[in-house]
């Protein structure tokens, strides 16, 4: 593989809404290349310590089509993942979510098999240096631990969850103020649980109590205690630590990581003792990454508004969907603060399409809208819907080698209607 190759698409950040922009695009004739900081697909998915993917359902079915529903189906059939639906959270009982529950390490494999077989280039530990956007080419500088290299293409993806490539591109971002950033979560694995027990344990009702508890001792830092089985095995992954720190301050976020990391054997002891099917259980995997919910994002031609997903409109642009709640982990109260939304809502092209520029398109949480709607439209399923789609419209726009920013809606219904059926 030659670092100087001209490629169709490069795609920066491998995560979830990367990895499926790159397959469509490739699937779809489009020469395209990943450029990863890890040394696997999925980013969150599967490095986070996540093990289930919020509202990949909508009223206990399927939500999702395409390369996405592949991959879901692909996750069943090895028998380590499987729908659950209408699962209360336990945070507020109330709310209730479709899920899909998997193991990540599989998940690694099928993101990078996939990736392989449909022929995109793949470089992991390598990062973003500089980027530039040209009339009818684009330009990424790289680099990794040995070297630094240069790469070309007709067009990018920044899929890094921080809009790095649009920030290197000289292109407008917005960062929220440290004070109001959403809390962090460093999430780990037990093993050795007693499956049946801690079932009944969930369904029992006990839980928010057991949460008050734990928050008025301080043994949890947050008003949140989620155990998630990992299905074809007796491992569970626990949501409860919270972080706090500017996430773009290496100080700061390195202090927020040790302090979540520290939290972890006081959970571990309040949890054996007081909840049945954990007696046993040991910390076999503590995430190499912290979960940062924030993060920059764009500016672009539409932000999209907590009223759009109200109103669930329907844009005529339209490429994505979604059905997750608002779900804002609030730093000052340390509860989470739930809005429940009517249905199904829309995701537009023109949120996804940065300011002066005409090459690139952002996807993942860095999409344009506002902080309580990013609070909503941010879960795993909703951005591989988003990356996939932008797939097939970087391929559209290949066609007549089109600047992305002048495709029309038509265009875009008619191309998406044609992968995923009207």
């Amino acid at each position: 593989m030659s670092k100087t190759s001209k490629y169709n698409l490069i795609v920066v950040g491998g995560g979830t809404s990367g990895i499926l922009c790159a397959l469509a695009a490739a699937r779809s004739g489009l020469k395209t290349a990943i450029i990863e900081k890890n040394t696997y697909l999925g980013g969150m998915a599967c490095g986070s310590g996540l093990t289930e993917m919020n509202a990949a359902g909508f009223q206990s079915k399927p939500l999702y089509r395409g390369i996405e529903q592949e991959i879901f189906d692909a996750l069943i059939a090895s028998g380590h993942a499987e729908y659950h639906f209408a699962v209360p959270m336990s945070s507020n009982k109330d709310v209730k979510v479709d899920r899909l529950r998997y193991d990540p390490e599989m998940l690694k494999i099928i993101f990078e098999q996939k990736a392989v077989d449909a022929g995109i280039d793949l470089y992991y530990e390598t990062e973003l240096e500089r980027a530039c956007e040209r009339e009818a080419e684009c330009e990424v500088t790289v680099r990794t631990l040995y070297e630094t290299f240069t790469l070309h293409s007709d067009y990018l993806a920044d899929a890094t969850g921080n809009a790095n490539v649009i920030r290197a591109l000289g292109g407008e971002t917005i960062k929220t103020p440290e004070e109001q950033q959403l809390t962090a979560t460093l999430m780990f694995r037990l093993s050795n649980v007693d499956m049946d027990k801690l079932k009944q344990y969930q369904e029992s009702g006990k839980i928010p109590d057991l949460i008050r508890e734990g928050f008025e001792q301080g043994i949890l830092k947050g008003k949140i205690l989620a155990f998630t089985p990992i299905p074809g095995s007796r491992d569970v992954s626990l949501n409860v630590t919270r972080a706090q720190g500017d996430y773009e301050d290496a100080g700061a976020y390195t202090r927020s990581i040790v302090d979540a990391r520290k939290q972890i054997l006081s959970v571990l002891a309040f949890v054996k003792e007081k909840v049945p099917g954990m007696e046993q259980a040991y910390v076999s995997n503590i995430a190499p990454v912290m979960g940062v919910r924030d993060g920059r994002r764009a500016e672009c031609s539409y932000t999209l508004k907590l009223e759009d997903l109200e109103n669930m409109t329907d844009f005529a642009d339209s490429i994505a969907c979604g059905c997750y709640p608002m779900d804002i982990h609030d730093p000052v109260t340390k509860s989470v603060i739930w809005k429940v939304l009517p249905g199904v809502y829309h995701i537009p092209y023109r949120s996804l399409v940065p300011k002066k520029l005409h090459r690139t398109l952002v996807l993942g949480k860095s999409l344009c809208a506002e902080k309580k709607v990013t609070a909503a439209i941010r879960v795993m399923p909703i951005m591989m819907n988003v990356g996939e789609s932008a797939g097939y419209l970087f391929a559209l726009a290949q066609k007549d080698h089109s600047d992305l920013d002048t495709l029309k809606a038509e265009e875009i219904r008619a191309c998406l209607s044609a992968h995923y059926g009207a």
